[in-house]
């Protein structure tokens, strides 16, 4: 009996912890801030309204012309809050301090790879960093599914929740970052070719971290290649290419692709 009252005690603390919690929820530069944990649709329906004015709804609180333009395979939530993002800030210095190191050590061999590494340096530091959630963002599903209609319980929340875009990013040892126009059903390949490579690039794999979180180690040499589609609004990462020679080259390859999963679309 004595077990079964302090189970129920703990559980009415931290029942009472979340409906007290503290939450903030952006969208679209449009903030709010609710006094308790909140389900991901009751947050969003005054952000909606904050960002769109009082226009016609539908039942659950939504106007259908506010969200059907959204392409919601590539929307995400993001806590920002000091506790999540300092380890990627931490990450993020890491990175740029490997960076420097290499741009020091072959500042007089290799000017393709200074570059690469200049330009790659510049795309780390705009990122907008932020935890990214693993729970898949869909209005539709979030009303009749719960487990797809988080509980947002105390802190800071970014959602990312945008027009279908037509671009892909590429960056990394690449001759050139660049934007091009997202292709249906183009393969990875068609957007790095060997020519848009450096010397000091895995020639034969590229990381695509897709716009709904995935990251996706994809062959695309003529040995190995294996068709791979890429989402629009995705993010192309062609690696160096890492030896017994370079082994720091490694960690900068595993240190963007993690920073990459969390920049804020």
């Amino acid at each position: 009996m004595n077990k079964l009252i302090k189970i129920t005690l703990l559980n009415l603390c931290i029942f009472s912890s979340a409906l007290h919690a503290q939450v903030t929820l952006t969208w679209q530069n449009h903030t709010q801030s609710y006094p308790q944990a909140i389900r991901l649709t009751e947050a969003l329906v005054p952000l909606m309204q904050s960002a769109y004015g009082n226009l016609d709804q539908t039942a659950d609180g939504f106007s259908s012309n506010n969200i059907s333009n959204i392409y919601w395979p590539a929307a995400a939530l993001y806590e920002t809050q000091e506790s999540k993002v300092a380890p990627l800030h931490a990450q993020r210095q890491r990175l740029i301090e490997k960076l420097t190191t290499l741009h020091q050590r072959f500042a007089n061999d290799d000017r393709a790879l200074l570059s690469a590494i200049d330009q790659l340096t510049q795309v780390v530091n705009s990122w907008q960093l932020g935890k990214r959630s693993p729970i898949k963002i869909d209005l539709d599903l979030a009303r009749i599914q719960p487990p797809k209609n988080p509980l947002l319980t105390e802190g800071d929340y970014t959602l990312s929740a945008k027009p279908r875009s037509n671009k892909i990013f590429i960056t990394g040892a690449v001759n050139q970052t660049q934007v091009v126009a997202h292709q249906a059903y183009q393969d990875v390949s068609h957007y790095v070719p060997a020519s848009a490579r450096i010397d000091k690039a895995n020639q034969d794999y590229v990381y695509v971290i897709q716009a709904d979180g995935r990251v996706i180690f994809a062959p695309t040499a003529y040995w190995n290649k294996q068709h791979q589609e890429v989402m629009p609004g995705s993010l192309l990462f062609v690696p160096f290419n890492t030896s017994l020679f370079h082994p720091e080259l490694a960690e900068v390859n595993d240190l963007v692709v993690s920073l990459a999963k969390n920049r804020l679309l």
